[in-house]
């Protein structure tokens, strides 16, 4: 701001300074052009007494002239005092200027005229206009400067801490309603994004809490079935047991034990993937194009980039029902894999109809996966043989089955020859 405000000061004095040099130069420029008239006025008149025309017959005509404005002469025979007198302008009025020159006649001085002159300002209305049109447009640029610090800096001033505060985790503190019309919505989202971001921090607090609760809890129930199968194994080994029927007791009692543990390896499971499932789906109306627009200018720049091939089959535009941000996050996730894990030529998205439900094709080039990684495909933190050396954690399309059920959707997969290919189930 306080640079803003020094801004608004030099244009201030630079507008200023500015008109009082105009005014300057304007003034002196007409001061040099009325001098230059005068002396032609004054050249003109003397040329007509020097051609032999008496003084006294064009005093007449003097009216006609802008400048000159009074002629009168004396002789050589003149005496000192008069010459004097006549050299040092008395007669002539205060607020004129006066000049003497000599007459001649055969090369010899027959006397002198004087000529009496008005020296012009400049013309004080034309600057008087000049300068209020100045001043009218320095006072639009002062006002422009001054909206855009009260209407735009002022509010963009009061917000700069807020990245910062947002970064430190200072999420608590809420923001000021702004009427500005260039960041009301921008400081709504910002407050919006506060409020995700405070909910997202309380989450992951209740989340960890739980998850540290159930770690305690489960390694404390974990301990009776390890120290019995521990037991039971080291019985068998040492032969401890005399009859085959007591050595079939102890081998169900480790199966049961086992089988105990793997209870409360699932719930750690089912505990890590319940704040996933819990994702919220907002039902909606969206059309087809609208969607596959989106997806197709996320996306196409980068793949022409990577020099992978998309291409986008015809379809009959339709209204569907489903969160579209959503399904959004599921087509980009799918061309992500697509990316990842194809072989980086081709990508196609095609579009049918079956059983009243609008499908969406997509469909990589590339190695497919095994027949019998299919049915896992979709099981959280479940990762194919392809994803050797690729980043990743194994609940991209975990969670993409999951936001398309709750749409009342679905989602399968299939190999191809050459590739992989997914296919979305939507409802009209």
């Amino acid at each position: 701001m306080k640079a803003f405000n020094r801004l608004m000061l030099w244009a201030l004095l630079l507008g200023l300074t500015f008109i009082a040099a105009l005014n300057g130069y304007v003034s002196s420029r007409e001061t040099g052009t009325a001098g230059k008239a005068y002396r032609i006025e004054i050249g003109r008149i003397y040329e007509q007494v020097q051609r032999g025309i008496p003084p006294e017959e064009l005093l007449p005509d003097l009216n006609r002239y802008t400048y000159v404005n009074g002629l009168s002469w004396i002789g050589k025979e003149a005496g000192p005092d008069e010459v004097q007198r006549f050299f040092a302008g008395i007669g002539v009025e205060d607020s004129n200027e006066f000049m003497v020159k000599p007459l001649y006649a055969d090369q010899q001085i027959a006397g002198y005229l004087r000529f009496s002159y008005r020296m012009p300002g400049p013309d004080v209305h034309a600057l008087l206009v000049l300068d209020l049109f100045l001043l009218a447009a320095l006072g639009a640029v002062m006002v422009l400067l001054f909206y855009i610090r009260k209407q735009i800096l002022r509010p963009f001033h009061s917000l700069q801490e807020l990245p910062y505060e947002l970064s430190r985790g200072q999420l608590s503190i809420g923001m000021k309603e702004h009427r500005s019309r260039y960041f009301g919505r921008f400081v709504w989202g910002l407050d919006l994004l506060r409020q995700t971001l405070d909910a997202q921090k309380e989450t992951n607090l209740r989340l960890e809490k739980d998850r540290q609760t159930l770690i305690a809890s489960l390694s404390h129930e974990l301990k009776t079935p390890v120290a019995t199968i521990r037991l039971y194994a080291s019985a068998l080994a040492d032969s401890l047991y005399d009859s085959e029927v007591k050595r079939q007791s102890a081998a169900r009692l480790i199966g049961q034990q086992a089988e105990q543990m793997e209870q409360l390896i699932g719930g750690i499971i089912t505990a890590s993937v319940s704040s996933l499932q819990n994702v919220e789906v907002v039902p909606g109306e969206f059309y087809l194009s609208g969607l596959v627009g989106k997806v197709i200018r996320n996306h196409k720049e980068r793949l022409e980039l990577l020099k992978m091939e998309l291409t986008a089959g015809a379809y009959q535009d339709k209204l569907l029902l489903g969160d579209e941000e959503r399904l959004h996050e599921v087509l980009n996730n799918l061309i992500e894999n697509a990316i990842k894990y194809g072989d980086g030529r081709s990508i196609s998205i095609t579009f049918r109809e079956e059983d009243y439900r609008q499908l969406i094709v997509i469909e990589n080039s590339g190695e497919p996966l095994l027949l019998s990684e299919l049915p896992h495909i979709f099981t959280s933190f479940w990762r194919g043989s392809n994803a050797d050396g690729k980043p990743g954690n194994g609940l991209g399309l975990f969670i993409c089955k999951q936001l398309l059920q709750k749409m009342g959707g679905d989602i399968f997969a299939e190999p191809l020859e050459r590739g992989m290919r997914f296919v979305l189930v939507l409802r009209y």
